[in-house]
């Protein structure tokens, strides 16, 4: 009885080797995405904390000091802006990971599928030629006695 061998184990393995690879690109485009985020609600949190500064002080300040916080304000807006934008462009990056993802793990799917069906007809092709044996075996008492 012969071992059984896959003729596709080194395509499946490299489809293997594939998905480990796009599962970490996913992984660290997500890690990113998670920090992005978390930069954008600190300057939400920063300006909110600026506006409090600015409405607090309003009516004991001068009108250089309310410049000032004007111009704070805005800066902040453009980043915000600017790390909005820089959040959109991840999301768009995963969603590309993600897919690669999936198209590299259903086809690694197929070659599995396929090592599992071509081992359970190597599995039956044992079976029978056990049974083969075992007729020819009977066979051979049956005619000595």
């Amino acid at each position: 009885m012969e071992k059984f061998n896959f003729k596709f184990e080194k395509i499946l393995d490299y489809k293997k080797t594939i998905e480990s690879h796009k599962k970490n690109e996913y992984g660290k485009i997500q890690q990113k995405l998670t920090k992005e985020e978390k930069i954008l609600e600190n300057y939400y949190e920063f300006k909110d904390k600026l506006k409090n500064k600015k409405d607090q002080s309003n009516k004991k300040t001068n009108i250089a000091n309310l410049q000032l916080y004007n111009n704070y304000l805005n800066d902040m807006n453009k980043l915000i802006s600017a790390q909005e934008g820089i959040i959109d462009q991840t999301k768009k990056e995963l969603k590309v990971a993600k897919n690669e993802l999936l198209e590299v793990s259903k086809e690694k799917k197929i070659f599995e599928k396929l090592k599992e069906n071509k081992y359970e007809e190597h599995l039956y092709d044992i079976k029978k030629e056990e049974e083969k044996l075992i007729d020819t075996i009977v066979s051979f008492k049956a005619s000595t006695h």
